[in-house]
């Protein structure tokens, strides 16, 4: 044998033979291929724990010089709860209610305590400390191996924790997407109880892994009217081809239906903002260049071209907060 087989070439030579079925060519009309991608898609999901009804408890509560920060537990499933900041704005007038954004980590060492600003110098990936300073009320959730949801990574050791839970649920059938999906929706029943809160004003935004949760999030979780994803540009097709994403991005399956640029198409027709960066080695430009014109069509097919915002800047891997500010300011 002169040269070993290679996996990358099964999974190659696999996709190109059967490519998803499901892709949107803009000529069937979009709310029907909308409809039916969304029901192929909900076929991918997996069991879930039942919900309990929704009980918030304060962890620890510490002010900061413009806004409040919430540590807090809420309670998902019968045998889950979720931990998250909550930051609300210090001037406030008796009485008023806030838009509320879902802040989403991406895979940085610190989590929440990144995207808050919390005890970490970061100031390109603490949006969500930029966004409670623009008057938002925001939460931020931690998933599943981060901050306050971390106990088990001392059986993961060297491997990848992403990839350690997933192989985990899936013996039982689930997969870590659709749990975070879950959880993200207590996140906005807790945002929606809030008294600072407008439930009628709740976005969401992320970069990275960050980007990639608030996509699944906005498809499945109608309360949300405004998503800003950043860094998630990227389609699996790519990822798998080289062998590098997590396994806690995706429904198993997703490939015989679509990909990412037909994912984000179900946000359609609430607003969506998707940033890149011009010098982000994650994501391959011309995938990134296809996903904008497939997006693009789904939304002036869907009456309200106005409602997307493509957004490339010159730097790397960040969600860029001044750009993403007045996206929201517009929409929510």
């Amino acid at each position: 044998m002169n040269q070993p087989e290679s996996f990358i070439s099964f999974l190659d030579a696999y996709g190109e033979a059967r490519p998803p079925v499901m892709r949107y060519d803009g000529k069937e009309d979009f709310d029907t291929w909308q409809r039916k991608f969304r029901n192929a898609v909900t076929t991918l999901r997996g069991p879930l724990p039942d919900r309990v009804a929704l009980k918030v408890e304060i962890l620890e509560e510490k002010e900061e010089a413009d806004h409040t920060r919430r540590t807090v537990r809420i309670a998902v499933s019968d045998v889950s709860a979720l931990i998250a900041y909550v930051l609300i704005p210090k001037v406030m007038t008796d009485g008023e209610k806030r838009p509320a954004l879902v802040a989403s980590h991406g895979h940085t060492q610190d989590g929440i305590d990144t995207t808050c600003g919390v005890n970490v110098e970061d100031a390109k990936r603490a949006y969500g400390l930029e966004a409670v300073r623009a008057g938002y009320v925001v939460i931020a959730p931690s998933w599943w191996g981060w901050h306050g949801r971390d106990g088990h990574l001392d059986r993961v050791g060297g491997r990848d924790k992403c990839n350690v839970i997933q192989n985990a649920a899936s013996m039982y059938g689930m997969n870590v997407t659709d749990l975070h999906i879950q959880d993200g929706q207590a996140a906005v029943d807790a945002l929606c109880e809030m008294p600072e809160v407008d439930a009628e004003r709740i976005g969401c935004l992320g970069n990275s892994y960050g980007g990639r949760t608030m996509m699944w999030l906005t498809i499945f979780e109608r309360r949300i009217k405004a998503c800003v994803a950043a860094g998630s540009m990227n389609t699996f097709r790519e990822r798998s081809l080289k062998l590098s994403s997590c396994g806690i991005q995706y429904f198993p399956g997703i490939l015989q239906y679509g990909d990412v640029p037909e994912l984000f198409s179900l946000v359609a027709p609430r607003a969506l903002q998707l940033q890149a960066g011009a010098l982000d080695g994650l994501i391959t430009p011309a995938d990134r260049d296809a996903m904008v014109e497939t997006v693009g069509v789904a939304y002036t097919k869907s009456g309200v071209e106005e409602a997307f915002s493509y957004v490339l800047h010159p730097e790397g891997h960040f969600l860029k907060w001044d750009l993403a500010a007045p996206f929201l300011e517009r929409y929510l």
